[in-house]
Formats: structure tokens, sequence, C-alpha cells
């Protein structure tokens, strides 16, 4: 089971109040997190980059925070083997 960990800070005493989202290519894939370290499940994912970022979201008003830095994330296929031989055994 392949995942990304991700983790943030957050520290603005004038909003305690607030969840987070995540974002996958600019893509909300999910709302509501309630911590500030969160682990993605990435099976099934196709190859290629991922680029991640969050935002936080005030729980009264639902007003959301301009976008985080983003991280890229890169999935790629392992190289075949090579020399692959065989022969009968006795």
């Amino acid at each position: 089971m392949a995942k990304i960990g991700f983790e943030w800070t957050y520290s603005d005493e004038n909003h305690p109040n607030v969840f987070f989202r995540l974002y996958e290519n600019q893509k909300m894939v999910v709302d509501n997190i309630a911590v500030m370290n969160f682990s993605l499940l990435m099976d099934g994912k196709a190859e290629g980059a991922y680029v991640y970022n969050a935002t936080t979201v005030d729980k009264t008003t639902l007003l959301e925070s301009a976008p985080s830095n983003t991280l890229t994330i890169n999935f790629s296929k392992p190289a075949a083997p090579t020399g692959f031989k065989g022969s009968w055994a006795q």
C-alpha cells in the first residue's frame, strides 16, 4: 500500500476554528482535514507528476486561504530486470 505523508504548520491566533483542504493538480481531493499531518493512499495512481498544496478554511465563514507552497511528487515504474536467462535444470 503506497502512500504519501503530508505535514504543515498553522499558527493564526485570530482564526483558531479551521480545517484544511488538500489539492492534487489544482483539484480538491480531500476536504475537512482536522489535523496538520495527513497521509494519502496512492495505490492505482497513473505514472506521472502530481502537484499538491493545502489551504486553510474558516469553519464559520467557509472563507478559504490562498494555497500553500506546492509539492511535486513523481510516480514512475521501476526499470525492468535485464539479463534474464533460463536453462533446463536436472
